[in-house]
């Protein structure tokens, strides 16, 4: 009984069916595709902005890239300057420390030099008076002053 065909309920519901698809198709099938075109068209304008903001960031990670070698590069130059200039600092220290010690030397040279000089006068003197001791000792007499002084201007000039 379940599984009779009834000719008339089959033609009812073709007909049926065929006002239902007919009214779908004005009521809903429109609006649907509608729906679909327009989601269609978000999912497309999507996707554009989505390509354009990936070329705007690979633009701007390029610009971003460009600009840190920029400034690496600066930095880099700003260090080597700064160098420079404490190899220059460095060495105007250097060369003053040696003007320095350079005159520190010839100034204690010049003091030995003077010394020297004193001492060999005063060697020269003691010389003299040690020669007219002698002298006046194997001559057995004393002399003068004037005599003494004659006598060691004429060592002197000997010794010289």
């Amino acid at each position: 009984m379940l599984l009779q065909l009834h000719p008339g309920l089959m033609i009812w519901t073709v007909i049926t069916f065929g006002i239902l698809l007919i009214v779908l198709r004005i009521v809903a099938w429109g609006p649907i595709l509608k729906l679909l075109k327009a989601r269609e068209d978000k999912i497309r304008s999507d996707l554009e902005t989505a390509e354009n903001n990936r070329k705007e960031t690979e633009e701007n990670l390029a610009k971003i890239r460009a600009q840190l070698d920029l400034t690496r590069k600066e930095a880099n130059d700003i260090i080597a300057e700064a160098r420079g200039q404490a190899e220059k600092v460095k060495d105007d220290i250097l060369a003053s420390a040696r003007a320095d010690s350079e005159k520190l030397v010839e100034r204690a040279k010049q003091e030995i030099q003077l010394e020297r000089d004193k001492t060999v006068l005063a060697l020269k003197d003691q010389f003299a008076e040690l020669a007219v001791s002698a002298a006046s000792q194997i001559i057995g007499e004393t002399l003068s002053p004037d005599a003494h002084a004659k006598i060691i201007r004429k060592t002197i000039g000997d010794i010289k």
